[in-house]
């Protein structure tokens, strides 16, 4: 029998973990019935559509997420099959050649580019951001495997779209030289996409593999070419107005790990670590992490510490990783195959040490399972963010555009003030005054922005 006590208790556990992990409902969808539910999925137009393999990265105020694939789309626009061709300037309609920003602060989004500029090979690609660029690495189009790319573009997230864009300078020294070809048709004079030129031992096309950036250092490890899984690792150096790509690892190493994608990484400023990943069958273990030294250039295998409790992680790929100081929290994931029929797909959450090779799992798990989905932690907020994915709702394989938020790290007590103040006003914004409530100037952009 189940006292009032351990109701109690119960609920309390609840509430809790509700304030660990919790959904982020964009402000247009506030007030929405239902939204609190774990299937609650809103059809709209201000949000982007739900998508996989798409790529997202943060800055304290900004969640920016490019590319994707949406196959139940095909349904929608012209019946496409997801292994046709291009189709047009648009491309494939399955494919989005969007970028869009997600404000932190109103919980508003904001579509910033769109087909006549973006890129092609936008999904299974990688991008890293720092300062005002937007680095982009790698990825494919539709068809997958016949359309992989190794080019490098910036993008710059604050000129002005409207304007014509003629060799901007940057923070750093007046590095990341540009071709003059821009990316797009009709648009070509307003695009912000820029082809970094590069030289020396330039990576094969590839996708599904990761990115490292260090300015002014870039590691990229594995991939595949659609139809060879790759553990390579590069890297380019972005010191010169012409980077420089230099192949670190080599195929004769005995201790190099067996070609994969969708696999992820972190560094510890010496040596890269690798977690899961696959290839179109497999999904590789967790008990032993593989690290590559980019100094000695060698690769090693780390023997991890299972949770006391919970033992290792299951065997993943298409998981998420993202690095806080010298922890690695994983989320999610899917085991076997990637295809509907035989394979298990994960809600669950883990930290690695860097340190001490110790795996924790969370009690928490996230709302639904979920897999090629992108997450990026804001340091100074001390959260991890999640966005899209596959996931089941109602026993159908769906690919959602909810955005779920996980505290891992104490935050800045400035951040913490700002959340709660964007908390109680988020819908009240155009009839308060910042100035009256003594809110910084350095704050007031983050919502007029």
């Amino acid at each position: 029998m189940i006292d009032d006590a351990d109701c109690g208790l119960r609920q309390k556990d609840s509430q809790l973990k509700r304030m660990i992990v919790k959904t982020i409902h964009p402000a247009t969808h506030a007030k929405d019935a239902g939204r609190d539910a774990a299937e609650y999925e809103p059809e709209c137009q201000c949000c982007p559509v739900g998508r996989s393999g798409h790529r997202i990265v943060a800055t304290d105020n900004y969640i920016y997420s490019l590319g994707g694939f949406n196959p139940a789309l095909s349904a929608v626009i012209g019946g496409f099959h997801p292994d046709q061709e291009a189709h047009g300037e648009r491309g494939h309609p399955c494919l989005f050649k969007e970028l869009w920003k997600f404000n932190l602060s109103t919980y508003k989004w904001q579509l910033i580019d769109d087909f006549y500029s973006v890129p092609p090979t936008i999904a299974s690609h990688t991008i890293a951001v720092l300062g005002r660029w937007l680095f982009l690495f790698g990825g494919t189009a539709i068809p997958f495997g016949e359309t992989p790319t190794s080019s490098l573009y910036r993008y710059d997230l604050l000129a002005n779209p409207q304007a014509p864009l003629h060799g901007h300078g940057n923070e750093h020294g007046g590095q990341f030289g540009e071709q003059n070809e821009l990316v797009g048709t009709p648009s070509t004079a307003r695009s912000r996409w820029r082809l970094i030129p590069v030289e020396g031992e330039i990576p094969d096309e590839r996708y599904g593999h990761t990115m490292t950036l260090r300015y002014p250092n870039v590691y990229i490890v594995g991939g595949t070419s659609g139809y060879i899984y790759n553990v390579d690792v590069y890297h380019l150096d972005l010191s010169a107005p012409v980077g420089k790509w230099t192949k670190l690892s080599s195929d004769g190493d005995p201790r190099q790990p067996v070609g994969r994608y969708r696999h992820e990484t972190a560094f510890d400023g010496e040596k890269l670590f690798v977690f899961g990943g696959g290839t179109d069958r497999d999904a590789f273990s967790l008990n032993n992490v593989h690290t590559f030294n980019v100094s000695t250039c060698d690769w090693a295998t780390l023997k991890s510490f299972p949770d006391p409790q919970h033992g290792y992680p299951k065997p993943r790929k298409c998981h998420s990783c993202c690095q806080y100081q010298s922890d690695v929290f994983m989320v999610g994931g899917v085991s076997g195959t990637s295809h509907t029929y035989g394979a298990t797909s994960f809600d669950d959450i883990w930290k690695f040490s860097m340190t001490t090779a110790n795996w924790t799992k969370f009690s928490v798990t996230l709302p639904l399972p979920l897999y090629f989905h992108s997450a990026e932690i804001v340091p100074r907020k001390g959260l991890m963010y999640i966005f899209g994915g596959v996931t089941k709702m109602r026993e159908t394989v769906v690919r959602t555009k909810r955005i779920v938020c996980m505290r891992v790290a104490v935050p800045e007590l400035l951040e913490l003030a700002w959340d709660v103040i964007c908390e109680n006003l988020r819908d009240r914004w155009d009839d308060i005054d910042l100035n009256e409530l003594g809110i910084p100037q350095s704050l007031h952009s983050r919502i007029f922005n």
